[in-house]
């Protein structure tokens, strides 16, 4: 199953409407073309609830769409991802005397959860979202997988509790209003993203990766089940394994990440840049199958955006059966107006552009592909690591010797390349006095709260001052991730932060989005738990030793990765941006961004927004993140509250 719907009335004084989950369900055929069901659980005298759930079928094809049950009836479950452990899982249940009627690995929840409770998702290894009924005790348990790979919103309204894989199947209830969080748009506009539990919409949350909901007797209630924090190596610990014994170690839990992630009764693919974590993930896959699995590389028509050549040598290597597509503008903007119209929340990363036009390449050949998300955050693979260690020497300069050094690389003319030595130099100074946590996030996102009082309206402002609670702070929950651990080394802050925010309602969010669009399951074995786990309680000196990044990592696959891939600068999956709204993005941009139509918006002040589309334009500045940050608000504004206009 990959989109899921529920209504849960757990007062059992009425029976959610099937034909409006039905509606809802039907949101969300794009996730699971395979099949959908709805289903009715609870008598007169109980709690009642209304599934509903669209299949993409990964296993056991002829199984159909279902709810799925134990032997009695009292539990039913239905689930968004994959159980990659489903076979010993079976076998164990199957040994304590439970029957199972299909292959589906959705099918040994509900035998889970009658063995050992709420406990039960300690025992799942894979990606997940999943909702459970208990008849007897009328309970609603709502869980997430530990990192986040599959979503997962909810509300309460009037009594019922609603949630959905993604937030149009809500929008699609009568009573769901359309309202926007002004507090969250303010995270949106720092970060880029969402981080859980916020969304755009008030009233609508996002259960945050790791946690469980529990709805009974009326209450609902949040939970942590995994915390990845208790994994980091305290203050207190003074035992580290040896390199080779780490390396040893990381190799072997990679390996079983990317066995179980080729578990499937369809065809397998593998996301393939030729960088260190996709030609890791190659490799081993090539290494377990024994045949040239099928690898997928996007290019583009921008010769200094193109790194289509790097990939063609390194699927030559490893032998794999490679694919290459080569997209430019007209490909590109197609593929954005695509996004738009899936996103319910604006989502500031470009790259979901060449993800959903590879998603589509791959999904002619295969049903299943193989990311690498999850290696930059585990390994510290980000140039702001070695940016953060490289501000504690800067911040021992003079404060003169600083300042000219800020003039002189404000000074520099932008470049519009792909994230090349200007940018980098004026992102670095223009942060690196800030705390390190505030710097990070600095330095990845577009508005810190400074800027933002420069770009909010007035009347957003006021809003914002006079909402109830404790004044709007947007690093509220990246202070929170630091204030909660015990490090040893200060990159280890940052490697959380990222983990627990940028994965996983960025990078996460896209995937899925960018991917479920084309019908196609994305697997991320850096996200296998017990590596997660692992590599996060290593010393900070194995993931970037010195001046050299994901060190570890590199040092456990060196017999199978050559020094060009080893040795490759991080570039991540950019687009031309800054060029694109030079040429065949600008007459989208300049009406996305009209004074008039943000002025109607009422979130910014229209000045501001033209005086940042002005200096790119006009080729003075690169604003080329902060442009596509408004671009996507706005894009999501039009959709949502003036009729889709831009689409």
């Amino acid at each position: 199953m990959c989109g899921i719907v529920g209504i849960a009335d757990l007062r059992g004084f009425g029976r959610p409407d099937p034909g409006l989950v039905a509606t809802m369900t039907e949101t969300l055929a794009h996730r699971g073309p395979d099949g959908s069901c709805v289903e009715e659980v609870g008598t007169d005298h109980t709690a009642h609830l209304t599934f509903g759930f669209r299949r993409l079928s990964i296993l056991d094809l002829g199984a159909g769409a279902r709810a799925y049950a134990d032997e009695s009836g009292r539990f039913r479950v239905i689930c968004n991802g994959e159980i990659y452990n489903d076979p010993e899982l079976r076998r164990d249940l199957t040994a304590r005397g439970h029957r199972f009627e299909t292959r589906c690995d959705t099918e040994v929840i509900p035998h889970l959860y009658e063995e050992h409770g709420l406990s039960f998702v300690d025992h799942l290894n894979g990606m997940f979202a999943f909702a459970i009924f208990d008849a007897r005790e009328n309970r609603l348990v709502l869980g997430r997988d530990r990192a986040g790979e599959k979503p997962l919103y909810y509300l309460e309204h009037d009594g019922e509790v609603m949630f959905a894989s993604e937030i149009k199947a809500l929008l699609a209830h009568p009573r769901v209003r359309r309202e926007p969080d002004l507090r969250a748009l303010t995270r949106y506009l720092l970060y880029g993203y969402f981080p859980a539990p916020h969304t755009p919409f008030a009233g609508v949350r996002k259960l945050p990766a790791g946690h469980l909901l529990i709805a009974e007797r009326g209450r609902l209630r949040v939970e942590p089940y995994w915390d990845l924090k208790r994994f980091f190596p305290g203050t207190g610990r003074r035992s580290d394994p040896s390199e080779d014994e780490a390396a040893r170690e990381v190799r072997r839990l990679l390996e079983e990440a990317v066995r179980l992630r080729l578990r499937a009764d369809v065809p397998v693919g593998v996301f393939f840049s030729g960088g260190v974590d996709s030609s890791s993930i190659a490799a081993l896959a090539v290494d377990i199958t024994g045949r040239a699995v099928p690898t997928f590389t996007l290019g583009f028509d921008d010769p200094d955006f193109n790194e289509a050549a790097y990939a063609r040598r390194a699927a030559a290597h490893f032998g794999t059966d490679h694919h290459e597509m080569i997209v430019g503008e007209p490909e590109m903007l197609e593929a954005l107006l695509q996004m738009a119209r899936v996103l319910d929340e604006p989502l500031a990363d470009a790259s979901i552009v060449p993800t959903h036009l590879l998603s589509r390449f791959a999904r002619q050949h295969v049903k299943v592909a193989l990311g690498g998300e999850g290696g930059d955050e585990l390994f510290a693979g980000y140039p702001t690591y070695i940016g953060d260690r490289l501000a504690r020497s800067y911040l021992r300069l003079p404060a003169a010797v600083r300042g000219i050094l800020r003039r002189a690389a404000e000074a520099i003319p932008p470049a519009f390349n792909n994230v090349g030595t200007e940018y980098l130099l004026k992102k670095f100074v223009g942060g690196a006095e800030l705390p390190q946590a505030v710097r990070h996030q600095v330095w990845f996102g577009a508005f810190p709260p400074d800027r933002q009082l420069e770009m909010l309206s007035p009347e957003a402002l006021a809003a914002l001052a006079t909402s109830p609670g404790a004044p709007n702070d947007p690093l509220t929950e990246t202070r929170a991730i630091v204030d909660g651990l015990d490090i040893r080394h200060p990159l280890d802050a940052l490697l959380a932060i990222d983990f627990l925010m940028f994965l996983q309602d960025d990078l996460l969010t896209k995937v899925d989005r960018a991917s479920m669009a084309t019908s196609l399951e994305v697997r991320a074995p850096f996200l296998h738990h017990p590596l997660v786990e692992y590599v996060v309680s290593l010393p900070a000196s194995m993931k970037l030793k010195r001046l050299t990044s994901k060190f570890i990592l590199k040092r456990a696959m060196r017999d199978r990765l050559t020094s060009e891939i080893a040795g490759r600068r991080k570039r991540g999956f950019n687009i031309p941006l800054a060029r694109f709204m030079h040429r065949g993005l600008a007459p989208l941009l300049e009406r996305a961004l009209d004074p008039d139509r943000v002025r109607a918006a009422g979130l910014l002040r229209p000045e501001a927004v033209t005086s940042l589309l002005r200096d790119h334009m006009e080729r003075r500045r690169d604003n080329g993140r902060l442009l596509w940050n408004l671009l996507m608000l706005q894009l999501w504004h039009s959709r949502h509250f003036r009729g889709g206009d831009l689409l």
